[in-house]
This record gives structure tokens, sequence and C-alpha cells, in this order.
């Protein structure tokens, strides 16, 4: 076998509680991450360049050093010492700097395929540390599964299988206005506000046992980037009170642009999608889902 085709998937927070900075200059949180059946797709394939190589059919998608991918690649023959080059063709999907972990998933994804394409001499713990090398959402793609996620995002906790069937096939909608939010200056921006931007990991614990114990996913549904986020871009918290308001359970995703929606029985998605252009132009990205 010389090259493989992989899904790449998005996630969604469904909770996401920042607890303040650690000492390493990371900061520590508390999560409940979920994949979706939405991604992207990664060919990856053993090739005899020098140097490894990275398309994609989006020109915006930078295919530089700086790329998490060949980054990744890097750390996987550091780690293995294979000297085989890859060849990687990504057709991306996930939005940038949505809060939907798409450059964090390509990367985990890659790893493990170059992983099997060069008979895996690595198992699962080296390259969740490779993951964790590369930014603080990978190790989460490693096995893509619904956990709860804690430390700076590199201590995963694989929810109980009866947790994981209750969330899977949860319908849900996407939508984001046309534009990223950077990670580091949403990071910043709690910052800025003070210790009253942050939660308490008591708080935490407690939503999550709450809905663990069988409580309605409506209410495990927080962020604490959703209020520092809406200070600068005010169209955002002001979209999702007019949905909260019309009895709509939805949420910001990460800490990026991209929000969700749950969507139930008699949810009218035409409606919702036609609010979301309102507010968020034409240009904006709206598209239906399912928890994996």
């Amino acid at each position: 076998m010389t090259s493989l085709a992989v899904e790449s998937p998005a996630k969604i927070n469904l909770m996401l509680a920042v607890h303040g900075p650690r000492p390493d200059g990371f900061h520590a949180l508390t999560s409940i991450m979920a994949p979706l059946t939405f991604g992207d797709r990664l060919q990856v394939s053993l090739s005899e360049a020098e140097a490894d190589s990275l398309r994609c059919d989006d020109p915006e998608v930078p295919t530089g050093s700086d790329n998490l991918i060949l980054r990744a690649a890097q750390l996987f023959r550091g780690a293995s010492g294979v000297r085989e080059s890859f060849d990687f063709y990504l057709e991306k999907r996930i939005p940038m700097g949505a809060g939907l972990g798409g450059g964090s998933s390509n990367a985990a994804v890659a790893l493990k395929a170059m992983n099997e394409l060069v008979g895996e001499p690595l198992d699962r713990q080296a390259l969740l540390g490779i993951a964790a090398d590369l930014g603080s959402d990978c190790p989460f793609f490693i096995d893509a599964k619904s956990a709860r996620v804690s430390g700076r995002g590199e201590i995963i906790s694989v929810l109980p299988k009866p947790i994981r069937e209750r969330l899977s096939g949860q319908r849900i909608a996407l939508f984001r206005p046309h534009f990223g939010v950077p990670t580091a200056w949403a990071y910043a921006c709690l910052r800025a506000n003070g210790p009253e931007s942050y939660e308490n990991e008591a708080s935490a614990r407690g939503r999550i046992e709450a809905f663990l114990s069988g409580g309605p996913l409506s209410d495990l549904l927080f962020n604490s980037f959703e209020s520092s986020v809406g200070q600068k871009y005010l169209v955002i918290p002001c979209l999702l009170e007019a949905l909260r308001g019309s009895g709509v359970a939805c949420l910001l995703s990460g800490s990026g642009s991209c929000c969700f929606a749950l969507l139930e029985g008699g949810t009218d998605l035409a409606a919702l999608r036609s609010l979301c252009e309102r507010a968020f132009g034409p240009q904006s990205f709206f598209i239906e889902s399912w928890l994996a």
C-alpha cells in the first residue's frame, strides 16, 4: 500500500470552559468535544521526492512549512526513524479560523495515515504525544470520539459508550460569518478581560456531571469565548441571542467564528438558514450535519 485516503472530521465544543493561564503559557480548560460527520478529506501517499509536498483544492489554505500537516510529517519522522517522504492532497471543506478544529484534524489524520503506510512503527500513545506537540486540539482527533478534554487539551477521556451513543446522530446546523477568529487573539481577549472571563473548574464539572447523569444536552452548552469574541464581532452574540429567544439551543464553537444549533424535530431549517444569512450576509457558511 502506497497511498491512503482518509476522512478528516470537524468537531464542535459542546462545552468549552477556560479556567485561566498556566505557567507554560497555555490555558487550562475543560471541554466536551464531539466529532462531526462533516469534514475534509486527505490523500496521503508515499513519495520518492526528497521533501514532503502539500497541495490543496482551496487556494486560500497555506501549503508552506508552517502547515500543521507538514509539521506533523517532520515530527513523525523524528519519532519513528523512518526516512520516507510523503505527498499530501487536501480537499478542504472545513472553514479556516472557525473553531471547528480543521487544521488539528488534518494533522492528526495525517499522522495516523503516515504511520499505517510505513508499517505502524508508532503506537497510539506515541501518536498522541506527537499530536500534543502540534497543538491543543490535535490529540482529540487521534481517536475522534466524543470525549471530555482537560489540561491544555491534551488529556482526553473518551465518554462512556452509552453517552456517545446518546450523542451520535444528533442533528445540528453549522453557521459562520465570512471571517475567521484567530485563536491567539481570542485567548488574548480572555486575558485582557481579567479573571471574570474564566470559568472555575467546579462549575464546569457540575455542568458535565449533570449531563452525564441524564440532563438535557442543551443545558451542557457553554463557551467561555462567546462573550469576549462577541465584544468585537457583535453580530455573533446578536444572532445567538435571537435564536435562543426563539427556543433554539445554540452556541459559539471553539474559539473561532463558527456557531452551531441543535436541530430538533420541529426546527424549520430553511427559516434558520434565512435568519443566519440575513445576519451574516450572503457569503456566510451554513450546512446541516450530525454528531458522529
